[in-house]
């Protein structure tokens, strides 16, 4: 598997990066619809669409995307309307206001035809006064599904009128008020008793004993209706409790989004699932009592062999359920899990300034299960047993494309629990290889093993897990990378071109080939096609109708994959 690993990496950059002549013309156009009018300071989105005709049905393309950067920024890219490239793109932004897409699918044959819809990419607008920018997109290239270009091709971009500016009211009705009741000398004048509380404009206000005075300078700030609890809204909004674990927040399902608000990292890995992967299971028939602890913990294992050193991410991460007639949205925080050389002993623990649990496992440990992400959370009400389509959903990604993953998700119920999730003791492995060595779970929480009782997917006792969900296995595609081309002195011959686009599409059923048996033909033939490739490209160089360092370069990739 790691011959298709890095097979499938070095062609597809060889896919993306060249284009060679057409075999045959067929006309396409690319557009990119925009919306008339934007707001400053708010988000658009924009679709781009193929025009492949009726006849044709595309496999794969790569566009770009210009922009000017003081005005625009990308927010997210998607993936369009249509089935087949409804997953997320590939993206790229070598140099700021160019942004490249690329995408393959090798879901159908026949399809899509005529109008495709590929991509979605969300736009975020500078705070600025009134403009009109325009967008720009270009085609790189467009193959069928039988890996032939497909050219003639058109782009058309778009332009966009940004109208208004960010209402900053906020920042106004601050700066307003402290210069009208908290400027320094008319504290000490005004309210000579709070003088030593001056120094925190924001907090001043809130506990202001006047309440004529309290009412004048905060009556922008609606988030604190009842004068007891304002004091709890600077560390709600700005300083995110763990609420994963809290049982307050959790209690009101859209309360928690603000868990994991962003997941910047887990933006550096390639996506291992077109969208966000879900597993849905029931609980037993075992109610649940109020003020008990539902202890919702998933784990994945990737089976050999892999890189020597590589990262999976869990992010997004939610579960969702309906319990006496309610429904529960919990957020989950996001996740790393590393496989380190250089590690002798699993360790997990939670970065509580991140909100994310960090997993590090030893690359020569076992290939056993190990602790992705959990969430403590605390029953508001009395739960029936035999809670049905509990779903927890995860967008899996890695740094290491080709890799196999495997994950599955457990739910367990405790009388007692920990609002710290560094205080739970949790387990990273299976079995032996970290500082719990029994014979427990990987997400067993050791320090409150005895709190644990009957409920939710587990019987009590021994099981501190609860029974593992079934389980999904999504392989990480190798993503195109635009920014290492390798034959950039000239087009490739039609002949040559046809049977890299080819490869290209075979290797990318690579992730999906099952049983050792299967994975070795496919090996096999598609080092028959790199062979041939090589073959074609030296012929060629011969002919005169490459350079000497575009067939180097070809044959380096051969000799890399072996």
């Amino acid at each position: 598997m790691r011959v298709l690993v890095t097979t499938l990496g070095m062609l597809v950059t060889l896919g993306v990066a060249v284009g060679g002549l057409p075999a045959e013309s067929r006309a396409a156009q690319a557009t990119l619809v925009c919306p008339a009018t934007a707001q400053a300071g708010q988000q658009f989105v924009a679709g781009v669409t193929i025009d492949v005709g009726t006849t044709t049905a595309l496999g794969a393309y790569s566009a770009m995307v210009t922009y000017d950067p003081a005005v625009l920024t990308i927010a997210a890219v998607d993936g369009g309307d249509t089935a087949e490239f409804s997953g997320r793109p590939t993206t790229n932004t070598p140099t700021p206001g160019a942004t490249n897409i690329a995408a393959f699918q090798v879901m159908n044959v026949t399809s899509p035809k005529g109008v495709v819809s590929v991509a979605k990419i969300t736009f975020s607008v500078a705070a600025i006064a009134s403009t009109t920018t325009s967008i720009g997109l270009s085609v790189e290239s467009l193959f069928d599904t039988n890996a032939v270009n497909i050219l003639p091709i058109t782009a058309n971009g778009c332009s966009v009128s940004v109208t208004g500016s960010v209402p900053t009211t906020t920042t106004t009705t601050i700066t307003s008020t402290t210069t009208t009741t908290q400027a320094p000398t008319t504290t000490t004048t005004v309210q000579p008793t709070t003088t030593t509380t001056t120094t925190q404009a924001p907090t001043t206000t809130t506990t202001a004993p006047p309440p004529t005075t309290t009412t004048t300078t905060q009556a922008p700030a609606t988030t604190t209706p009842q004068p007891t609890t304002t004091t709890q809204v600077p560390t709600t909004t700005t300083a995110q409790p763990t609420t994963t674990t809290t049982t307050s927040t959790l209690a009101a399902p859209t309360t928690t989004t603000a868990t994991t608000p962003s997941s910047t990292s887990s933006t550096t890995l390639p996506a291992c699932s077109p969208a966000p992967v879900s597993i849905t299971s029931n609980f037993n028939g075992t109610a649940i009592p109020k003020d008990a602890f539902i202890w919702f913990s998933s784990v994945l294992s990737v089976p050999g062999p892999n890189p020597a050193a590589f990262t999976v991410r869990c992010d997004d991460s939610t579960i969702d359920f309906v319990a006496g007639g309610e429904p529960y949205v919990l957020d989950v925080p996001r996740a790393s899990v590393t496989f380190s050389p250089a590690s002798t002993l699993a360790t997990t623990e939670f970065d509580s300034a991140s909100q994310e649990w960090e997993t590090v496992i030893p690359s020569s440990g076992d290939a056993g299960n190990a602790f992705v992400t959990g969430l403590g959370f605390q029953v508001p009400v009395d739960f029936p047993g035999g809670i049905k389509q509990v779903t927890w959903t995860c967008q899996l990604s890695s740094d290491a494309p080709g890799i196999r993953i495997q994950w599955k998700w457990a739910a367990a119920v405790y009388t007692d629990f920990s609002p710290d999730p560094n205080s739970l003791g949790v387990k990273p492995v299976d079995g032996d290889g970290s500082v719990y060595e029994n014979a427990n779970e990987a997400g067993t929480p050791e320090n409150f093993r005895r709190f644990v009782i009957g409920g939710a997917r587990g019987g009590g006792g021994s099981n501190f897990t609860g029974g593992h969900s079934g389980t999904k296995a999504v392989a990480c595609p190798l993503e195109p990378t635009l920014a290492i081309p390798l034959c950039t002195d000239g087009p490739l011959p039609p002949s040559l071109d046809r049977k890299i686009g080819k490869a290209r599409l075979l290797i990318a059923r690579a992730p999906g080939a099952v049983g050792e048996r299967r994975v070795e033909k496919l090996q096999a033939r598609i080092m028959r096609r790199l062979e041939g490739i090589v073959r074609l490209a030296h012929r060629a160089q011969r002919m005169g109708r490459i350079s000497p360092n575009c067939a180097r370069a070809l044959e380096r990739m051969v000799v890399e994959a072996r």
